[in-house]
């Protein structure tokens, strides 16, 4: 890190409440209040906890995780923290025709690695 540079607790604090480029900072706030989070939130310095959501009504078998996300959202949100869910592909086996080898080890990892080519742009 460059020693000219503000240091941060949270790397979010860097998107969201930095003085130094007030330019980057009202971009990504503009970004994230689209979400339904508020400008409080993002600069009250708490965590943003992120929650890999495959759970939707396709996929049977991850159906539960809808329900599932709701309590770790409520944890994250009683420990202190911002909860945010964003979708990862569910393998659904029984709705693909002719068959689901195709999706059974691509999807998550490319759900995976675009999320992590992202997260140097700052959103995962």
């Amino acid at each position: 890190m460059d020693q000219t540079k503000k240091s941060f607790k949270l790397r979010s604090q860097r998107w969201f409440d930095d003085p130094e480029d007030p330019g980057m900072t009202a971009l990504y706030i503009e970004r994230f209040l689209n979400f339904g989070l508020t400008r409080g939130e993002l600069q009250s310095g708490k965590p943003i906890i992120g929650i890999a959501q495959t759970g939707s009504d396709i996929a049977p078998c991850n159906r539960h995780h809808l329900a599932l996300a709701e309590r770790v959202k409520a944890g994250i949100r009683d420990a202190g923290g911002i909860p945010l869910e964003f979708p990862i592909h569910p393998i659904q086996e029984t709705g693909k025709r002719p068959t689901a080898a195709l999706d059974r080890n691509r999807p998550i990892s490319r759900s995976w690695r675009s999320c992590t080519a992202t997260r140097w742009t700052g959103w995962c």
